[in-house]
């Protein structure tokens, strides 16, 4: 039977218990392990996981560490701000392939193998999707100030002054330039969930954006980017596991004052379907991001089904919308994969 870790961090989600109980119901060893249970000390070398000592005092008497190589799949549904525990599991698996692990279990998701956090950027992956010839809305990306600036630049070409800022000089954008105009969407790279998404519809209202939210730059170091933004009447939510298109959903906005479909943010959602090469190409771009688990984006420039776009390709997809609209059992599917791993090893 395959031994699987879920990591996670914060507090333990709806769907974190809901992958826990399709393991259980399944018979399968599945293991929710905050981030909070990593620890080592220096004097024996060894990262471990400590017990959860309210789960386990029911299973067995006496709770012990545990190594990661203890499992056979460790699947890193959220990564985040913890990519220092991430590092220290991922030393520690190298370290007991040294010393002659039984195990050497297996990594989900690839980006997290590769030990590459840039990877789950939306920023990197406007980039790493584009050179793939993968279609995605056209992205600026740098400082608040100098993202503000290219759209000023391109309202009234004659008002930028070089001397009063260093960071945009003349010929910038002059072998490249800037083929939308507002309104825009002002994006972080690390947002999720339709968070730290804004649209402006006039520079006065970027301006804005941008002294708001210039401290959560400065002080906490968030980068953005400048994006197109594509009129829709809605967009496709693609789960993919590995090679498989799980299912399909459209998410359409509720109001005209939010353009964001999400179904956080009041979106309604429905069973939809999509032709193969555009589930192909979700499949696709979660490959080039690194992702095996993952909830891919798409919309359709001019509202034309044979110009998609790739929105965004997330990690660790929430599924309850997607659930809700398709009645696939979606943790039911995840844990699935997971074992499969293990048996196609």
């Amino acid at each position: 039977m395959a031994k699987i870790a879920v990591f996670f961090g914060g507090k333990i989600s709806q769907h974190l218990v809901l992958l826990k109980k399709a393991a259980k119901k399944m018979g399968v060893d599945l293991t929710l392990v905050s981030y909070n249970r990593v620890c080592f000390d220096s004097k024996n070398q060894e990262v471990l996981i400590r017990p959860n000592l309210a789960e386990e005092s029911t299973i067995q008497k006496i709770s012990k560490f545990k190594r990661a190589d203890d499992y056979d799949v460790l699947f890193f549904r959220t990564t985040g701000k913890h990519w220092e525990e991430v590092d220290l599991i991922l030393n520690s698996i190298k370290e007991g392939q040294t010393r002659g692990s039984v195990r050497t279990p297996i990594i989900v998701d690839p980006l997290v193998e590769n030990g590459k956090p840039d990877m789950a950027c939306k920023a990197w992956q406007m980039l790493a999707l584009e050179k793939a010839g993968i279609s995605v809305p056209r992205s600026i990306y740098g400082s608040l100030w100098y993202l503000y600036e290219c759209m000023k630049k391109k309202q009234n070409p004659l008002s930028f002054d070089p001397a009063q800022d260093i960071s945009l000089k003349k010929g910038d954008l002059s072998d490249n330039k800037l083929n939308f105009d507002f309104p825009v969407i002002l994006k972080g790279s690390g947002g999720d969930r339709g968070t730290r998404v804004f649209k402006a519809d006039n520079l006065e209202q970027l301006e804005k954006l941008v002294r708001d939210l210039r401290k959560t730059e400065t002080d906490e170091g968030k980068r953005y980017m400048l994006q197109e933004f594509i009129p829709n009447d809605g967009d496709y939510r693609v789960l993919v596991l590995g090679e498989k298109v799980l299912g399909v959903m459209k998410r359409s906005s509720q109001s005209k004052k939010e353009f964001r479909n999400n179904y956080s943010a009041g979106g309604s959602v429905e069973i939809a379907d999509l032709p193969e090469e555009i589930k192909q190409l979700a499949v696709k771009a979660a490959k080039v991001c690194g992702l095996a688990v993952a909830g891919v984006d798409v919309a359709f420039r001019d509202f034309d089904m044979t110009k998609p776009v790739i929105w965004e390709v997330n990690k660790g997809p929430q599924f309850k919308g997607f659930m809700k609209a398709t009645g696939i059992d979606v943790p039911a599917e995840i844990v699935k994969f997971l074992v499969s791993l293990k048996v196609n090893k």
